[in-house]
């Protein structure tokens, strides 16, 4: 604990008598000793407060017989890569989904989801390659350039004649 050896507190404690002197050596050890006891009692009742609150003890033997080696990322990841199992078949993308692509123009880069009252925004681009709300925002308008008139690339002159 923060390197502290016994060696180094009773060395620590030889210092403080000579600092203190032997009259107010006693006054500061009673305080020292009320200080460690007030830590204790807080830290016992916050314990308890934890166990009421989660149901669960805390008990270091408890805690010290679970593996936590479970919860460890690189074990997570590795487990994951080490699974060859084949991936099913995707089920058809739902109603919702359906009708929420219905509604995403080409070119947008945020989906609102959710009731007005709490929407969500999802990044499209944080979608599957295959989520038919991400493949709607990524096509070409096609009926886009017909609606704002003439294609600007095809050389019709007739459109700037005078008459």
């Amino acid at each position: 604990m923060f390197g502290l050896t016994f060696e180094k507190l009773f060395l620590v404690a030889i210092i403080a008598g000579f600092v203190l002197g032997p009259s107010r050596l006693p006054g500061y050890a009673h305080q020292l000793t009320r200080a460690v006891r007030t830590v204790r009692h807080f830290v016992d009742t916050t314990r308890t407060a934890a166990e009421a609150d989660m149901g669960v003890p805390l008990r270091r033997s408890e805690w010290e017989s679970m593996n936590l080696r479970q919860y460890d990322p690189r074990r997570i990841v590795h487990d994951a890569l080490r699974d060859t199992e084949p991936l099913r078949d995707t089920d058809p993308p739902s109603e919702q989904v359906l009708a929420e692509a219905a509604r995403v123009r080409p070119g947008q880069k945020y989906l609102i989801t959710g009731p007005s009252s709490h929407p969500r925004r999802i990044l499209i681009d944080s979608l599957p390659q295959d989520d038919p709300r991400r493949i709607a925002a990524q096509r070409q308008p096609e009926a886009a350039t017909s609606s704002t008139g003439p294609d600007p690339t095809t050389s019709d002159d007739n459109r700037f004649e005078r008459r």
